[in-house]
């Protein structure tokens, strides 16, 4: 193993590289001294005087000693002379690491180098960089996701890399035997059996397939789905498809009006698709009668929800 130095101080807000010193950290201590071998303190309920005096604690024992420090950006600088002291002659075969989210206070950064320690910063991606990130993460996990894949598991997941990481390794499992997914493929799987009824019910309305509209309902409302809960997805998809209708009307080129949706190529040639088997005016009726039942659900009408909405569903399909 690589000699390690008395002092490591962990900063950035790449949560999944902080994480992965923690677990590294816990893993090398057990392995040497057994269960419990890591010593751990939260910065804030634990001050700097705290971590110090533990640091210069006699001990019998021959093994290296591990202490973790974690969300140390809560120390504030006039309360750091103690942990100073204590790093400026830091007691045989101690390490210690601090955690950072964000900047710790400099006087920190300062002891941690002066004592010949080391100080790493980990940046996490810009947004518009998530989805090489979340590429990169997937090889690591032995799945392939091209550019438009990538982008739909971001689309459906949100920036935050701790949620991405989980639905990349669910995507693994799910994916296996295949190690590739399409853009389509990670959309179904990373939205879920429920999601992706709500998906299907949104096509039916677009194609005006009442039976198909009615019986997808009727199974997510006897779930745990409320009707106001599913009214975004099937209102988007209506517009989605009524925007490329007025633009395929207006005379403009396919490749144009997938520019124009501003989508992923796989998501613009789903929605033309359906542009072409509908007409606008159904399409605008449909999301006048969405609209209205909206209306109705914030109190203005007399049925109660479950009608409302099975009776708006029968409207706009048909």
């Amino acid at each position: 193993m690589a000699a390690l130095k008395p002092a490591y101080l962990i900063l950035g807000d790449d949560e999944p590289k902080i994480d992965a010193w923690r677990t590294r950290v816990r893993t090398r201590a057990e392995e040497e001294g057994g269960p419990g071998a890591l010593e751990t303190f939260d910065a804030k309920a634990s001050g700097p005087d705290e971590v110090a005096a533990a640091l210069g604690m006699l001990t019998f024992g021959t093994e290296a000693r591990y202490y973790l420090v974690d969300n140390v950006e809560a120390w504030k600088a006039g309360d750091l002379d103690p942990l100073e002291r204590a790093l400026a002659d830091p007691a045989p075969d101690t390490v210690l690491v601090m955690l950072a989210r964000g900047k710790p206070q400099q006087r920190l950064v300062k002891a941690v180098t002066k004592a010949d320690g080391e100080v790493r910063e980990y940046t996490a991606p810009k947004p518009w960089q998530m989805p090489k990130w979340v590429a990169e993460r997937a090889d690591e996990c032995g799945l392939r996701l091209d550019q438009e894949a990538a982008k739909a598991l971001v689309g459906i997941v949100g920036t935050r890399q701790q949620r991405l990481q989980r639905e990349i390794e669910k995507l693994t499992i799910l994916a296996h035997p295949r190690t590739q997914l399409t853009a389509e493929q990670v959309e179904r799987l990373a939205s879920g059996e429920a999601s992706t009824q709500v998906y299907d019910l949104a096509d039916a309305v677009v194609a005006g397939d009442l039976t198909a509209t009615m019986r997808l309902a009727e199974a997510l409302c006897a779930g745990e789905d409320r009707p106001s809960r599913l009214l975004y997805p099937i209102v988007r998809r209506l517009r989605d498809v009524h925007r490329a209708t007025e633009l395929l009307d207006a005379g403009v080129p396919e490749q144009k009006v997938a520019s124009a949706m501003k989508m992923p190529p796989w998501q613009a040639k789903k929605t033309l698709a359906a542009a072409k088997r509908t007409n606008r005016d159904s399409l605008a009726r449909a999301i006048c009668v969405f609209a209205d039942l909206e209306m109705d659900l914030r109190g203005a009408g007399e049925l109660d929800e479950d009608t409302a909405f099975s009776l708006a569903l029968a409207k706009a399909a048909a």
